[in-house]
């Protein structure tokens, strides 16, 4: 259902664009609403029925947690929707939803998707609540701004004004993801330090798990800062706001399967390197691309500067000769 609700938006989207003609965009987008709905509604009573089956929250595992973010990444495209009411939100929660679902059904063998005792540490509904589904929450949005970044960076490389409207709105809509985002992630870090503190006898212990929470929080601090001091402008914020996520892969995927190492051993595990690693890479090289192709990357340094004609002249032939340097020494 999230992937035909996705399908639906994306026609939405074209055909408001002005890629076909007689059919109605509305029409598609009440369809793909519809779907979001039914789906979203599965989603809950699936992710409901495991809780009442396991007698515990379900976030113990790669597989219950991807299954958690993924529900969460469309509730807060809902959730924002609700009031900032631009369709790009439900059409890049629709897909990112999608993806969690398969990509947890894909590989049952990397993220086994049985129900087992959990370790003594675990054994607390209460602490399971309040910091794993929190900090997992923080990760969901933080994905929703990589979906909305990712629209936005294609919206300039299609040749949109970093000043027009809809970079603008787009812009505002990874501004309010990334707020709670880091709201959640940093309640979620506070929170598995007063635990740590309970089980192990410390708040902070620089455990891997731990440092890369830390890292991750700041990294997206200092994004939002960033914008808010005026330090990265719309294509500046959206290319730090897609960078940033590896930062949260890390947190969440390479300590627990790449690094293996500290007092959290009880969610390690391995497998799923090559693919994870393809796709921060392939993330990473489209972005470096899109930035490469575009006059506007002049303002990840300097916000604004490509506003003034004779300047966006400068901008372009800087680019231009990059490119030709770039073939010379291929």
């Amino acid at each position: 259902l999230y992937l035909l609700a996705a399908l639906a938006f994306g026609a939405a989207s074209w055909l408001s664009a002005g890629g076909g003609s007689g059919a109605k965009p509305k029409s598609f987008h009440l369809s793909g609403v519809a779907a979001l709905a039914g789906a979203l509604v599965l989603h809950l009573v699936g992710f409901t029925l495991r809780c009442i089956v396991a007698g515990r929250p379900p976030v113990t595992n790669m597989y219950e947690s991807i299954v958690w973010v993924s529900f969460g990444a469309v509730f807060f495209s809902v959730l924002i929707y609700a009031f900032q009411r631009h369709r790009v939100l439900l059409g890049v929660g629709s897909v990112l939803g999608a993806l969690g679902l398969l990509a947890a059904d894909a590989a049952p063998t990397l993220m086994d998707p049985g129900l087992h005792p959990l370790v003594p540490v675990l054994r607390s509904n209460y602490w399971l609540t309040v910091h794993v589904l929190t900090i997992t929450l923080g990760y969901a949005a933080f994905a929703l701004t990589l979906g909305i970044g990712n629209v936005t960076l294609f919206k300039l490389w299609r040749g949109a004004s970093e000043r027009s409207p809809e970079v603008t709105r787009l812009n505002l809509l990874t501004y309010r993801a990334m707020q709670f985002g880091v709201v959640l992630l940093a309640a979620g870090t506070i929170l598995g330090g007063i635990w740590a503190d309970y089980s192990w006898g410390r708040f902070w212990g620089c455990d891997p798990k731990e440092v890369w929470a830390l890292i991750a929080l700041l990294t997206y601090l200092t994004v939002l800062h960033g914008r808010y001091a005026g330090w990265v402008g719309p294509l500046g914020f959206a290319a730090w706001t897609v960078f940033c996520f590896s930062s949260v892969v890390m947190a969440w995927y390479g300590v627990n399967f790449i690094l293996a190492a500290g007092l959290h051993s009880y969610g390690f595990s391995s497998g799923g390197a090559t693919l994870v690693g393809g796709f921060v890479l392939t993330q990473l090289v489209l972005l470096a691309v899109a930035l490469l192709f575009m006059p506007q990357m002049m303002s990840i340094l300097a916000p604004g500067f490509t506003d003034d004609p004779a300047q966006r002249g400068i901008a372009i032939e800087l680019t231009q000769i990059g490119r030709a340097s770039c073939r010379e020494r291929v």
